[in-house]
């Protein structure tokens, strides 16, 4: 009779233990070993580890929200105010990436909470700059409905006029393209949404 023997993650694991252990496993059956390991309540180092790992899964299956959460669990464990900056900067990108505008401005907000000045400017342009990346994307993607949703957002961030033209112009062909003649009438008139 043969027994197998599944080893399991242990909380007493240093990073490289559970690199090993999650290696050439798949992404869903990763996801189910980090979140066992989480409730085993594993030191607040190895915690944030964890998080930031299944964000990084979550990120590459396109689990937009899923990595948020992980992303701001990570940051709640993170230490340094540095850290916790980047996790809730992380957790903001994600929530762009999935189109929840508001969830994300209130990550950017806990993200400036533990910034000074100077570094919530920092911030605020690696958002921004975020922000570009996700359009340029969906321009590619072709996918009218969320390019949308992120003019739309991004015409209501604070944000130079020369990207604020360009991005209406690129709203009214979208809202042409798209059969919404009240808004892009209004946009036209009005200039605002």
């Amino acid at each position: 009779m043969i027994i197998f023997v599944m080893s399991l993650l242990t909380k007493d694991m240093h990073k490289q233990d559970v690199e090993k252990f999650l290696e050439g496993k798949g992404d869903f059956i990763r996801i189910d070993h980090l979140d066992r390991y989480l409730k085993l309540m594993p030191p607040v180092e190895m915690r944030k580890f964890a998080y930031i790992k299944l964000a990084e899964i979550y990120i590459a299956k396109e689990m937009y929200s899923s990595a948020a959460e992980a992303f701001k669990n990570a940051a709640l464990n993170s230490v340094t105010f540095r850290e916790k900056q980047e996790n809730f900067l992380n957790e903001a990108k994600a929530y762009i990436s999935s189109l929840k505008f508001e969830e994300s401005d209130k990550a950017l907000k806990r993200a400036f909470d533990e910034a000074n000045p100077k570094e919530k400017d920092a911030l605020y342009f690696e958002f921004i700059k975020y922000f570009k990346i996700e359009i340029e994307k969906m321009e590619k993607q072709g996918k009218p409905g969320h390019l949308l949703k992120l003019y739309e957002k991004f015409l209501r961030l604070k944000i130079e006029e020369p990207q604020k033209e360009e991005i209406k112009e690129k709203l009214l062909k979208t809202y042409e393209k798209l059969g919404k003649l009240k808004e892009y009438k209004l946009l036209k008139e009005s200039g605002k949404i």
